[in-house]
């Protein structure tokens, strides 16, 4: 039974499907193109560069997915959603094309066994799926989901899919007499519950459930580009353009631009088409917001907000006319700067975005805007002018970088003046922050007695510019960089080793080494890589339970979280893994400036108390390890105003190595009891 060639409502079901696809292709093809004319307004930049790569990575990101799985509840009924998706859009253009050109000699899909079988197989699957992620919705929804009635639609949508199509076979079996097929094992025990109906009533059924399916399927093609669900045909783009596929993750560099865009953005107009691609391709499952620290800790920022807000700015004023006088403006009116100045740069929202959002440069961007107008609060200022004046954030002598040298018993290579293997590039927390001091003075004398030939630049290093760059002062970025690259360039090495992940992670980066560019290590990666060759001289076997906590500057930004583990294993602790680790570590709350913020509006807590407290729940753990010298700052400060002082104690990875090298002190020989004398004899 050809349902094209049957009458429907009177007309002839040809012209019927004919008409239906014109309309629908239409209105689709003119919202389609609405969209990126909005996108063709941004600012350029190239995302068309290393195209084997990008496709190799949109293909195991868009087909495979493996982001999804990270919230296990809704990560497989997710992933057979959409393929149930994929299967129904391949055979819907099948039958499509079939039903529009009659004359063509091929069969519809429904007709083919195999194709049949995985129609029903993913009709039932993602009818399952379907079931989980409306439960969830309903009782168990997580934080930040978006509940929306355009989001019930599309899921009863997809469902109405599904049961068409099955009960589209159980009724054709009845009508063609009723004999099951192996190919259809459940439509054909629903055949049976119909098995009284009479074949012309079967018939009937058959060419309405056709019709339901087909009319349903274009349907939610119109209704697609207007919902939430544009991200099913965004997010394939978003993927492929993504710059994970060619660049460094966080990445703050526009490649090819045309226009400057150190400046920021205060329009949408002035943010890059990629920027804006975002908005469209959104799945609003805030996994972004219930990984971000800030949102954790009740401040203003949620990322998945930002991208929200700004594609709806955009499509209200560019679309429903809201250009006129008085329409909001961007930053103030739509996103206020509490919002942007709230983000840590961690990145753990990006790296939970399934579908690769990149809502860390977008923020920067747009505080580069408030940085060229002056609008940052005093204490950013104040250390921004540091910065500028002296080439650190604490307004110090270039002079006094080094002093810690003079009490660390050792004499330090001054790695301009003769050749060094490791050139240490401290940063300046390990060189001028009072809690830190000791810290580097052993992290110097475990390099010394692992027998590392190591060399400063002394006055000559400046502030890598990690944090400037990502406050938004570019400008002030390049010229750390370029100072700290002429310094570099008359140094002798081989290799840099670095203190901060902040600065290892610019160094690595972010620096244009011009074809030069050294290895740049962690001292961690250095540590575990003297134990691997044994040249770390451990004296003893430390004892105790410890957690350790993953920078996100090194952790998700670069990847290394085996190296510190090692180096504890070796260490002879045992290492208690917290709940959040590795990729999803939480933030301590100093990067991207805010270590120089203070908090001006209330708040419920701050991401360094939320993390000692969690390191403290875990049974036995004493010690909470760490590998940045910002952590040291922010987490024995934390200790201290969450109340855990005496329970927990903050430690440097390398004050455990200098402990566990130091020489057994040897115990003083016990006093021998006096023994009495004997009595003389008698003369």
């Amino acid at each position: 039974m050809d349902p094209v060639k049957l009458p429907v409502f009177g007309l002839p079901g040809l012209w019927l499907l004919w008409l239906l696809t014109l309309v629908a292709f239409g209105v689709f093809g003119r919202r389609a193109w609405q969209l990126i004319g909005l996108l063709r307004q941004g600012r350029y930049e190239n995302r068309f560069d290393h195209p084997v790569r990008r496709v190799l990575h949109a293909v195991r990101h868009v087909l495979w997915q493996p982001r999804i799985f990270n919230e296990r509840s809704i990560g497989l009924p997710h992933f057979l959603i959409f393929w149930g998706f994929v299967v129904y859009a391949l055979c819907f253009n099948w039958s499509l094309v079939r039903g529009l050109f009659p004359f063509l000699p091929v069969p519809y899909p429904d007709e083919v066994n195999l194709t049949s079988f995985f129609l029903e197989v993913f009709s039932v699957l993602v009818l399952l799926s379907l079931g989980v992620a409306i439960v969830r919705r309903l009782f168990f929804a997580p934080k930040y989901l978006h509940l929306s009635l355009d989001a019930n639609l599309i899921l009863g949508l997809i469902g109405l899919l599904m049961c068409s199509m099955v009960f589209f076979f159980a009724f054709r079996m009845v009508h063609e007499g009723g004999a099951a097929s192996a190919w259809l094992p459940f439509s054909s025990q629903l055949a049976r519950a119909f098995a009284g109906l009479s074949p012309e009533t079967a018939g009937t059924l058959t060419q309405a459930m056709w019709w339901l399916h087909m009319i349903v399927v274009l349907f939610f093609l119109v209704y697609l580009p207007y919902s939430k669900h544009l991200h099913l045909l965004a997010s394939p783009f978003n993927v492929f353009f993504s710059q994970a596929a060619t660049r460094p993750v966080g990445d703050l560099g526009v490649l090819d631009a045309k226009d400057d865009l150190t400046s920021g953005a205060s329009r949408w107009q002035e943010l890059t088409w990629k920027q804006l691609l975002s908005g469209f391709s959104c799945a609003e499952c805030g996994r972004c917001d219930r990984s971000c620290p800030a949102t954790a800790s009740g401040y203003p920022l949620q990322p998945q907000q930002i991208i929200q807000k700004i594609k709806d700015h955009m499509v209200h004023t560019a679309l429903n006319g809201g250009n006129g006088e008085g329409a909001p403006k961007l930053i103030g009116d739509v996103i206020t700067e509490a919002e942007i100045w709230a983000c840590t740069t961690c990145m753990a929202c990006m790296n939970c975005c399934a579908v690769w959002n990149e809502q860390v440069p977008l923020i920067v961007t747009l505080r580069r805007h408030l940085v060229s107008q002056g609008e940052v609060e005093r204490t950013v200022q104040d250390m921004l002018a540091n910065l500028q004046r002296y080439g650190n954030s604490f307004g110090k002598s270039d002079r006094m970088r080094a002093k810690w040298t003079q009490t660390s018993g050792l004499k330090i290579k001054d790695a301009r003046k003769e050749a060094v293997e490791y050139l240490w590039f401290v940063g300046d927390y390990a060189n001028f922050d009072p809690r830190c001091e000791d810290i580097t003075r052993q992290t110097a004398n475990v390099f010394a007695r692992a027998g590392v030939d190591f060399g400063l630049l002394y006055e000559a290093e400046r502030n890598a510019g990690n944090d400037v760059r990502r406050v938004g002062e570019e400008g002030l970025f390049e010229m750390l960089r370029d100072k700290n690259l002429q310094a570099l360039g008359k140094a002798q090495f081989r290799k840099i080793v670095t203190t901060d992940p902040h600065t290892y992670h610019t160094l690595k980066n972010e620096y244009p080494w011009n074809g030069h560019r050294p290895e740049v290590w962690h001292y961690t990666e250095v540590l575990a890589q003297l134990l691997e060759a044994g040249r770390l001289p451990l004296q003893k076997k430390l004892s105790g339970r410890v957690t350790y906590h993953d920078p996100c500057y090194l952790g998700r930004y670069n990847g290394v979280y085996e190296a510190p583990r090692r180096v504890l294993r070796a260490l002879g602790v045992e290492l208690v893994e917290m709940p959040r680790c590795r990729d999803k570590s939480f933030c301590c709350g100093a990067g991207g400036g805010r270590i120089w913020m203070e908090d001006t509006e209330k708040i419920a807590e701050r991401p360094a108390e939320n993390r000692i407290r969690e390191a403290a729940a875990l049974a036995g753990v004493t010690t909470f390890v760490v590998a940045c010298p910002k952590d040291i700052a922010m987490f024995r400060d934390a200790v201290k105003t969450a109340g855990q002082e005496g329970k927990i104690v903050v430690k440097d990875l390398a004050e455990l190595v200098a402990e566990a090298m130091a020489e057994p002190r040897p115990e003083a020989p016990s006093p021998k009891p006096e023994t009495n004398p004997k009595p003389e004899s008698p003369k």
